[in-house]
């Protein structure tokens, strides 16, 4: 199969998996597509019709990088799925320059589904980026924070709210600065993350010590126990896990372990 035709069967599958109600179409037993309709992904895309049935036929139309990525964005490719469309039209994707990773609507949507487990996500500078209800009741109003305040290794040093909440504060913060080095790799050319690496190296003498022993530990699953102010004893298990989406992003749920912590982590989504 030439590349023209892959790529009209590729986007023709594609608009098959999206829910018209997703861009207020009308969905009713009327339409004859799975789907949207051929017209509504040119009309979303800002191109014409005729020329959009003509990529999905398989001709030759040479689509810019722009069209690209207007239907890049109109079809809620992935960065896998992007590539592919991009490499089938003998195109690179462009380099994207940004410090800013967004939570996409299919990630919110799974941090809050995991109501009345913990749920967050943080880049490779370990900032909470994502979170789900019971994570700021658990943690802290992230909301109202500050990049800086969201820093995990920041403020397990500076924050006597987290001193007091981790029933082994030092274990945490050890493994912590550990972890950060060992992403070090992600950002050492990132001007904020190495201030506050600096000050803290500067003003804690743990901290200093931990980051220059030059121990690298990760560690995806495990238990912990917090002594939340509200609640009381909070008991429960982890995962982490890694997006394949965006380099460096890590996913973590906290799981409640037994009974009793899960009714104290939905009586504190329902205050």
């Amino acid at each position: 199969m030439s590349k023209s035709k892959e790529l009209g069967l590729f986007l023709k599958k594609k608009r098959a998996t999206l829910s018209p109600d997703q861009f207020g179409f009308e969905s009713n037993k009327r339409r004859r597509v799975e789907g949207l309709k051929r017209e509504e992904v040119a009309d979303l895309a800002g191109v014409s019709i005729d020329w959009y049935v003509r990529i999905e036929q398989g001709q030759d139309v040479n689509p810019s990088i722009d069209v690209l990525n207007s239907l890049s964005r109109v079809l809620q490719l992935n960065n896998e799925e992007k590539r592919y469309l991009f490499n089938l039209s003998d195109k690179k994707v462009p380099v994207e320059v940004t410090n800013t990773i967004t939570i996409s609507d299919t990630l919110q949507k799974f941090l809050d589904n995991q109501n009345p487990n913990i749920a967050y996500v943080t880049d490779s500078k370990f900032t909470i980026i994502g979170w789900n209800k019971v994570a700021l009741k658990v943690y802290g109003n992230y909301k109202e924070m500050n990049e800086k305040e969201r820093n995990s290794i920041w403020r397990a040093f500076n924050d006597n709210y987290i001193k007091e909440l981790l029933d082994n504060w030092e274990g945490h913060s050890k493994l912590r600065v550990e972890q950060l080095r060992a992403n070090y790799s992600y950002y050492e050319n990132d001007n904020k993350i190495n201030e506050i690496i600096n000050e803290l190296n500067t003003k804690n003498s743990l901290f200093n010590k931990w980051w220059n022993n030059g121990s690298i530990m990760g560690i995806p699953e495990g238990q912990k126990l917090l002594h939340h102010p509200i609640v009381g004893n909070l008991y429960l298990s982890y995962i982490s896990f890694k997006s394949t989406e965006i380099e460096g992003l890590n996913i973590t749920i906290q799981m409640p372990v037994d009974d009793n912590t899960k009714n104290k982590l939905q009586q504190l989504i329902q205050d």
